[in-house]
C-alpha cells in the first residue's frame, strides 16, 4: 500500500473515539462466529435496564451499581457497531433496534434518577420526577430528530463533536463519579435544562436540512397536499399506460429472455467482469434494457400502484413497494424477466459465480420499489443477506420522473482501500448490480411532484435459510415493505404447501 494512504487511513483510525477504537479491538475475534450486532445490542438494552431500575431505588449502593451499569451498557452501545463493520453483518433492522434501545435506555436513565431522588425523599423547588420526565421527553426529541437528519443527510449530518476522542455522549462515563458524591440531584437539575435547550437547537438543525433537502417546498402542508395531488394523477395515468401497453393487459409481450440475450451480446463480458471487481463487487450501466422491455415493465408498474403497501420508519425510510407475490398474481412479465437465463448467465460472468434465484417464500425475490410523495426515500444501509451464500442485488430502472438519486459508498468493508463515494441517477433500462453486504447506499428524497420507480432481483449463491432467520427476515419485510398480512399469509401458505 501507499505509505501516504496508509498514513492517511492511520489517521484516520487515530481521530475516531477512543471506546470505538478499543471496542474493536475486543469485538474483532468475533467476526467470524455466530454473535452478531444484535446480540450485542440486546446485551446493551439489558445491562441499561437493570441500570436504571437500580437508579430507581434510590440507596447509595443501588444508584452506584447502577451507574456502573450504564457505563457498560454505554461502551457496548460502541461494541455493536464496531463488531456490524467489521463484519459485515449490518441491517436496516439492526440498525433501527439499535436506535431504538439507545432512545429507550436514555429516556429510562433520567427518568429513573427523577424517581430515586423522590423515593428518598429528596426536597427538590420542583418535582424530581418531573424533571427527570422533562429530560426523558427532550432527549426523545432529540434521538427522534436525528433519525430523521441521517435519514436526510447521512451520518455526517449527525456526527457528534469531539475532543482528544471523547464525544459529547461520552460525559455518561462520569455518571459513577456523579454517584459517588451524590450529585445526582445537581446532574437531573442540568439535565432538565440542557436537554430541552438541546432539543431546540436540533430541531432548527432539522429543519434547515430539510429545506435544503426541499427547497421548492414552502410548508410541510403544501408538500403533503401536493404530494397525494400527484398520487390521484398516478392512479388516474395507469389505466392510460395499461391500454398503451397491452403486453402488461394480458395480450402477448415481448419474451424478455429473447430480448435480454439480444443485448448482452453487445456487451463486453470481460470489461464488466473487470469493473465490478475493480469496484468491490458494484456495476453500474445507465444503458441496458431494450425498449421493448423497459415498455411492458413500467405499464406494469403503473398498474400495480393501487397495490402498493407504504410504509414510514423514522430516520430510515419513506415510501412503498410491492412483493414478488402480488407481481406473480398481477404482473407475471416481471416473473419471467426474474427467471431470463440471459440474465442470469450475464450476472454470473459478471460477479464469476453460480446464482440462484431465491425461494418461492421470498417476498424480496423481486420487487418495485415505490417514490410517489414528496419526501420519499431510503437511508444509508447495506442489503444484509439471511441466506447462507451470498445475495446479489440487481436494480433495474423502470419510472424516472425525479430528482432522486442513488448516493453511494464503495469499499467500506475493506480496510486496506479507502471509502470510494458515488452517486448516479438511474434511468429507465439502466442497471446497477452488487453485493448487498459490501455497498452501503441510500436513495435521496423525492421532490414535489415527482415519481420515481425501481424494479429489484435479488440472486443467491445458497438459498439455504435457518428458521429463526426466516422469521427476522419475515419481520423486516413485513415492518419495513411489504405488510404483514402479504408477508406471513405467503409464508403460512408456503408451509402448507410444504406439508402437503
Amino acid at each position: 500500500m501507499d505509505n501516504r494512504l496508509k498514513d492517511k487511513m492511520d489517521l484516520v483510525a487515530a481521530s475516531r473515539p477512543w471506546d470505538a477504537r478499543l471496542a474493536r479491538r475486543l469485538v474483532t475475534p468475533l467476526k467470524d462466529t455466530w454473535i452478531t450486532p444484535n446480540h450485542l445490542t440486546t446485551l446493551r438494552l439489558l445491562l441499561g435496564l437493570a441500570g436504571a431500575v437500580c437508579l430507581a431505588q434510590g440507596d447509595f449502593w443501588p444508584t452506584n451499581a447502577g451507574a456502573l451499569l450504564i457505563v457498560l451498557s454505554n461502551f457496548v452501545d460502541h461494541a455493536d457497531g464496531e463488531l456490524a463493520r467489521i463484519s459485515g453483518k449490518s441491517s436496516e433492522i439492526g440498525h433501527f433496534y439499535d436506535l431504538a434501545s439507545d432512545a429507550l435506555i436514555t429516556v429510562l436513565l433520567f427518568a429513573c434518577m427523577g424517581k430515586g431522588i423522590a423515593a428518598q425523599g429528596g426536597k427538590m423547588a420542583v418535582s424530581p420526577t418531573l424533571l427527570g420526565a422533562i429530560a426523558g421527553v427532550a432527549v426523545a426529541l432529540i434521538f427522534f430528530l436525528r433519525m430523521r437528519i441521517e435519514s436526510l443527510a447521512g451520518k455526517a449530518g449527525t456526527r457528534q463533536s469531539s475532543v482528544a476522542g471523547f464525544e459529547t455522549e461520552d460525559i455518561l462515563y462520569l455518571l459513577p463519579l456523579v454517584t459517588l458524591s451524590s450529585g445526582i440531584e445537581s446532574l437531573l437539575i442540568a439535565a432538565s435544562v440542557g436537554a430541552p435547550l438541546f432539543a431546540l437547537w436540533v430541531t432548527v438543525d432539522y429543519w434547515r436540512i430539510v429545506r435544503r433537502a426541499q427547497p421548492t417546498s414552502d410548508t410541510t402542508e403544501a408538500i403533503s397536499t401536493t404530494a397525494h395531488a400527484h398520487d390521484d394523477r398516478a392512479r388516474n395515468a395507469a389505466s392510460a399506460s395499461f391500454h398503451q401497453h397491452p403486453a402488461a393487459a394480458g395480450a402477448a409481450p415481448p419474451d424478455p429472455d429473447l430480448a435480454v440475450a439480444a443485448r448482452t451480446c453487445q456487451l463486453d463480458n470481460a470489461r464488466l467482469r473487470s469493473d465490478f471487481t475493480r469496484q468491490g463487487a458494484f456495476l453500474y450501466l445507465d444503458e441496458f434494457l431494450p425498449a421493448e422491455v423497459i415498455a411492458p415493465l413500467a405499464a406494469c408498474a403503473r398498474a400495480l400502484l393501487s397495490e402498493v403497501n407504504r410504509n414510514y420508519l423514522p430516520g430510515h425510510k419513506q415510501g412503498g413497494s410491492v412483493s414478488r407475490h402480488t407481481i406473480d398474481r398481477l404482473a407475471p412479465f416481471v416473473t419471467q424477466l426474474y427467471r431470463s437465463k440471459a440474465l442470469i448467465e450475464l450476472l454470473e460472468q459478471t460477479c464469476g459465480e453460480t446464482l440462484l434465484p431465491c425461494p418461492d417464500n421470498d417476498p424480496h425475490a423481486y420487487a418495485l420499489y415505490y417514490y410517489t410523495r414528496a419526501g420519499d426515500h431510503i437511508g444509508w444501509h447495506y442489503d444484509t443477506s439471511y441466506y447462507a451464500g451470498r445475495r446479489y442485488t440487481l436494480l433495474l430502472g423502470v419510472i424516472d420522473d425525479s430528482s432522486c438519486r442513488l448516493d453511494y459508498e464503495l469499499h467500506t468493508r475493506d480496510p486496506d482501500v479507502p471509502d470510494e463515494p458515488g452517486s448516479v441517477q438511474i434511468p429507465p433500462g439502466g442497471l446497477v448490480f452488487f453485493d448487498g453486504d459490501k455497498l452501503r447506499h441510500r436513495i435521496t428524497p423525492l421532490g414535489a411532484n415527482e415519481m420515481r420507480v425501481s424494479l429489484t432481483f435479488e440472486y443467491v449463491t445458497d438459498p439455504g435459510m435457518r428458521p429463526w432467520r426466516r422469521f427476522i427476515s419475515n419481520m423486516k419485510d413485513a415492518v419495513a415493505y411489504f405488510g404483514f398480512r402479504q408477508v406471513f399469509r405467503q409464508a403460512m401458505r408456503g408451509r402448507r404447501g410444504d406439508d402437503a
